[in-house]
């Protein structure tokens, strides 16, 4: 039989989602939302595994795997911990004493939760036996979890592979890259890039239908084709395709019926790429207030009436990518020192839509009047950020400078005290420590860097991470002096130590390497891409880079082009998601006078960033010269 699993958590959402998961991989769950009907269905089944929350209504998760060990048939199971709040030396010593696997602060990876599970029960289940890339892990229906809470509880577990969403006859996909929307594709007639265009009056009926012609004998994509007719330049196809790929993406927010499906691991083979510079949050809240059923809202603010609401503890949830408005700003000052939701109704509809975004992204945390008991009585009330603190910066994001301020900050807090992490005194006290941590978490949350490559994104998770558990070494006086009295001893784990400064390295040395190409020193830029590449070797991007720079420093050279071209082929297989091994494979075949394999290239390119110009430019000149081409054969069969 299959191994036996106890998931017991105060989010009915988590727990049936994690429970999905863990049943698709073959494990038997059974799944509870407080602590003695957790502790009743130990008795009842004995699990080979517990994942219990801390913050368990009834009987607190420490109180809890108390009773579980006092069971003389079954209590010595494994049980994995997961905490809401900050984990405390405090948590973590009381989890050790009471024999835990591990605690773990929410949000979990999917991947890692899941590595944890078969690590204590099993690698493989009994049955159904290995799974595959691709098949189902988490399926269910859009009543019983709305579009908007599915896609944040995915950002949360960095979850990377295809949802797949059926309402009648329509269907949508969408490929997740780390929990973020990276491409959706759509089967509705009236979400193809000619359809919007000829609604919005950019182009006429004609034209569209003209350009449809074009694509079915194969000349191309409609896009491409539309530029090649001058219809549009690279700026408006890049606008339209980003448009297209919203339209796509906001309409499946009304969805208030339909089945999902997450399939692990799989990809969109075509598709509308979304721009990886707005974040999932921005998406989320801006989906809810403009698309989603205001019934789906009611609804939900009627059943949690009388929740408690306060805001978000996890650092995760606080400094999501989301810039607060006065408006937001209003709702997150209404909401605190609330007792019960249904208090602050009711709501305009603007408000109430404001509302339930605001408790989807878990800015705002509803607990049960038992829960608060169980939160008093097992840790200190974290000290609270003021809802200012958590809005980005004003103005667009710059990736690039992003990118410089974080390994500017990786290598500042190399070996640094959490004091020195944080930038403030020993004599400083806990507002002025909140306030610093708040101004560095709010900079280096990973999801304002995702999209700028693997080794970014795992050098924004290690930074963002250090800061959190600075603060939490410091954040009041008690931990102050916790820290004073004893020599804290680093437990790093060697391999992620080590791939933190393999990362932090690259980074350096591809900037570099940027700057140097950028001023047409070809040869010095060749060597910090080499640099980066030995450093980092896993990062596709830095191979892109570093092969097709190879062929700037000599293109005359006999056999130069074609190594270029193997080296970004291999940095492409290492990226199949970023479009610079596309643009530079794309510009290598442009050499070589290979321009159906360039086209494709490039193609590709915009598929994934329609704000790639290079590529769009390079696209327009293909289809100009083929127009011409075709003008100038014309004029010689009418001689």
């Amino acid at each position: 039989m299959n191994a036996k699993i106890l998931c017991a958590d105060d989010d009915p959402r988590f727990c049936r989602s994690l429970a999905r998961t863990l049943g698709e991989e073959g494990f038997d769950v059974v799944m509870a939302h407080d602590g003695p009907s957790a502790l009743a269905l130990h008795r009842e089944h004995e699990p080979d595994l517990a994942v219990l929350s801390v913050l368990l209504p009834g009987l607190d998760g420490f109180s809890l795997l108390g009773d579980i060990r006092k069971d003389p048939e079954c209590g010595r199971i494994p049980v994995v911990l997961l905490s809401s709040c900050s984990l405390t030396p405090a948590y973590e010593e009381r989890a050790r004493e009471l024999g835990a696997e591990t605690i773990l602060r929410k949000p979990v990876p999917l991947d890692r939760l899941l590595d944890m599970v078969r690590k204590q029960v099993g690698t493989v289940p009994v049955s159904p036996g290995p799974r595959r890339s691709g098949t189902p892990m988490l399926e269910g229906d859009l009543q019983e979890v709305p579009f908007p809470a599915l896609l944040h509880h995915l950002h949360g577990l960095r979850a990377t592979g295809v949802l797949d969403l059926k309402r009648g006859k329509k269907r949508k996909q969408i490929q997740l890259r780390e929990g973020r929307v990276a491409v959706i594709r759509s089967n509705l007639v009236n979400e193809t890039l000619g359809h919007l265009l000829a609604a919005s009056g950019t182009i006429t009926w004609d034209v569209m239908h003209e350009s449809l012609t074009r694509v079915r004998k194969g000349e191309g994509l409609q896009g491409n084709i539309l530029m090649a007719m001058q219809m549009l330049d690279e700026q408006d196809l890049a606008r339209a395709l980003h448009n297209q790929a919203e339209e796509k993406l906001f309409e499946t927010f009304s969805w208030r019926k339909g089945r999902f499906r997450f399939h692990r691991g799989a990809k969109v083979k075509s598709g509308n790429a979304l721009s990886l510079k707005r974040g999932t949050a921005e998406i989320v809240l801006d989906g809810v207030r403009l698309r989603t059923p205001i019934e789906v809202v009611d609804e939900f603010l009627t059943a949690e009436a009388d929740a408690h609401p306060q805001p978000a503890e996890t650092a995760f949830y606080r400094f999501q990518e989301l810039e607060l408005d006065d408006e937001t700003r209003e709702m997150m000052h209404r909401v605190e020192g609330v007792n019960r939701l249904g208090d602050i109704l009711p709501l305009t509809e603007p408000e109430r839509r404001l509302l339930y975004g605001l408790l989807v992204l878990q800015l705002v945390e509803l607990r049960t009047t038992e829960a608060r008991r169980v939160k008093r009585e097992t840790t200190k009330p974290p000290v609270e950020t003021p809802p200012e603190t958590m809005a980005t910066p004003e103005g667009p994001i710059d990736i690039e400078e992003l990118r410089a301020e974080l390994a500017a900050h990786a290598g500042r807090i190399e070996g640094a005290t959490p004091y020195e992490i944080l930038c403030v005194e020993t004599s400083d006290d806990d507002d002025t420590i909140r306030k610093a941590y708040a101004a560095l978490a709010v900079r280096t949350h990973p999801d304002r860097l995702a999209g700028a490559g693997d080794a970014v994104a795992r050098l924004a998770e290690e930074v963002f991470g250090r800061i959190a558990e600075a603060y939490d070494a410091i954040r009041d006086e008690d931990s102050r002096r916790r820290l004073a009295s004893q020599a804290r001893s680093a437990e790093l784990d060697a391999a992620e130590l080590e791939e933190g400064h393999r990362a932090l390295q690259a980074e350096v040395a591809f900037q570099k390497g940027e700057g140097a190409l950028r001023a047409r020193r070809y040869d010095e830029a060749y060597g910090h891409f080499e640099e980066a590449v030995k450093a980092y070797p896993e990062e596709g991007e830095y191979r892109a880079w570093f092969g097709f720079t190879h062929w700037l420093c000599a293109p005359e050279a006999p056999g130069q082009l074609e190594e270029a071209i193997k080296v970004v082929h291999a940095a492409r297989k290492l990226a199949p998601d970023r479009e610079k091994p596309y643009l530079f494979l794309g510009r290598l075949y442009k050499a070589a006078d290979r321009m159906k394999q360039a086209e494709k290239m490039f193609t590709r390119a915009v598929q994934l960033d329609p704000d790639c110009v290079e590529a769009l430019r390079e696209l327009r000149l293909i289809h100009m010269r083929r127009e011409k081409s075709r003008g100038l054969v014309r004029r010689i069969l009418r001689r």
